[in-house]
């Protein structure tokens, strides 16, 4: 598996090419020293500010609080020759901060790369290259721009290490046709999508990625984006989406992340996405954990947990391996493990829940692992007077409930035969207990079951039938 150790490798490769280059040291007019330097030198770049400049020879830039800024409609630094080195730079307001042009064996480290129209970093057309430990934020906020670190039509390269703040769009984009390229070790806060992966990228390694708190999703993979490894990443807090599949984006590996509190989807696959494998991940805290529109996925390991939803799906998928490997486990599952076996048949336990976990109509997880599973709000206690009532009367409700979230609000209903009757009662928070008075008022005489529901602030609901009450006529009642 590519790691970070590609990266140690390729630095010191681009540094052995220095050692036999003269370190010139630079204090005006940059583009004039990089056009009189030989292939090789080291150009130490003081403080100050230097304008745009174009890299056609193999060279190392270092800029010691050097600042390299461009007009909006120009490339700050445009490198046009392979195995070029420029890094402790400020880069800043231009079209592009620094842009790689059909090159290959570049060493982009350690800059900053700001307030740029279009791209602060880009790689077109560009090969085995490394992008290490640069700061590109706030780039595109205005006009056309949207990227912090851009890719297009460039392979086998190492983003490592960077943070891509705030940019108009895209923290990280890959389009078209991007691939082999590892992608590990970034935050990409607070964008529109963290990492934006569009049209035919493939066998990209994603892993150890913090894209978490974007304004639309934290993962993001689109047309026919196949066979990326996508793993130990956290994608927390975004407002739509912890990770999305569209489009024929199918066959990807997506294992070991944690993804949790996102606003609508901890997970979604869409629209021919088919053939992923969703293993040992965390999902959790949203609204919908896991949304498939797709079949042929295969999720099991997972910790699928304080969902609103825990999962819709509306395709053909399966949701465990064979036993003895087992499927998920869901914090909402209420079975039991008293007996084990690949039928859950033979006495004694085995880790799986008896009974399968349904997910919908045609989908179920058949081998639940049991773990801390808990409902998102329980009754602890409960009281309930009288039992016999004459029409009229009122019954006084109590309940004590445990929850993780606030509730909103908490209520008493009257069912018979399964069907709402008329009237129903409010509960109130007085000390530890829910109380209030329902009236029978508005019931025929018969045999009623008594059901509370409560609402929390996260959108979960309770339904539990608290006890019967029989309602009896009033008899011998007189208008006076």
């Amino acid at each position: 598996m590519r790691s970070i150790a590609f990266c140690i490798m390729s630095a010191a490769l681009l540094i052995s090419s220095f050692a036999n280059g003269a370190t010139i040291p630079v204090s005006s007019n940059l583009q004039a020293a990089i056009d009189a330097a030989s292939p090789g030198d080291t150009l130490q770049v003081a403080r100050g500010v230097y304008d745009k400049i174009t890299i056609e020879k193999s060279l190392n830039l270092v800029g010691n609080g050097a600042i390299i800024r461009a007009g909006n409609r120009d490339a700050c630094v445009n490198i046009d020759a392979d195995n070029v080195g420029i890094s402790g730079f400020t880069v800043r307001d231009g079209f592009y901060g620094i842009k790689l042009n059909s090159v290959s064996g570049c060493i982009v480290s350690n800059n900053t790369v700001i307030y740029c129209t279009q791209p602060g970093i880009a790689l077109i057309f560009s090969d085995g290259n490394t992008i290490i430990g640069n700061n590109a934020s706030l780039n595109g906020i205005v006009g056309e721009g949207w990227y912090g670190i851009y890719l297009s039509n460039s392979n086998d390269n190492l983003i490592t290490n960077n943070v891509a703040y705030g940019n108009g769009a895209y923290g990280i984009n890959l389009f078209p046709s991007c691939r082999n390229n590892t992608i590990i070790g970034n935050v990409l806060q607070g964008n529109m999508y963290g990492l934006y992966m569009f049209t035919d990228c493939a066998n990209n390694l994603i892993e150890k990625n913090d894209m978490s708190r974007n304004t639309n999703s934290g993962l993001d993979l689109r047309i026919n984006c196949t066979d990326n490894l996508i793993i130990n990443n956290t994608m927390e807090d975004n407002k739509v989406a912890g990770l999305t599949l569209m489009e024929d984006s199918g066959q990807n590996t997506i294992s070991g992340n944690v993804i949790r509190g996102n606003g609508r989807y901890g997970l979604q696959i869409q629209s021919r996405s088919d053939g992923n494998t969703i293993i040992y991940n965390n999902i959790s805290d949203s609204r919908t954990g896991i949304f498939l529109e797709s079949s042929q996925n295969e999720i099991y390991g997972n910790r699928i947990a304080d969902n609103v939803i825990q999962a819709d799906d509306r395709g053909i998928n399966r949701w465990n391996a064979k036993f003895p490997q087992g499927g998920n486990l869901w914090s909402d599952y209420q079975g039991q493990d008293a007996m084990q076996g690949s039928g859950q048949k033979a006495p004694g336990q085995d880790g799986f829940g008896d009974v399968p976990y349904r997910i919908s109509e045609t989908a179920k997880d058949q081998y639940p692992i049991m773990g801390v599973q808990v409902k998102q709000i329980a009754i602890l206690a409960k009281e309930m007077t009288p039992a016999k009532a004459r029409v009229g009367d009122a019954i006084a409700i109590k309940a004590k409930l445990k929850s993780r979230y606030d509730l909103l609000q908490v209520t008493a209903r009257a069912y018979q035969d399964g069907l709402e009757a008329q009237g129903y009662c409010r509960l109130v928070l007085s000390g530890d207990f829910y109380q209030g008075d329902f009236s029978t008022a508005l019931l025929e005489p018969g045999r009623y079951d008594i059901v509370l529901s409560a609402k929390d602030a996260r959108g979960y609901e309770l339904q539990e039938t608290l006890g019967e009450v029989e309602v009896t006529a009033r008899r011998g009642f007189t208008s006076s």
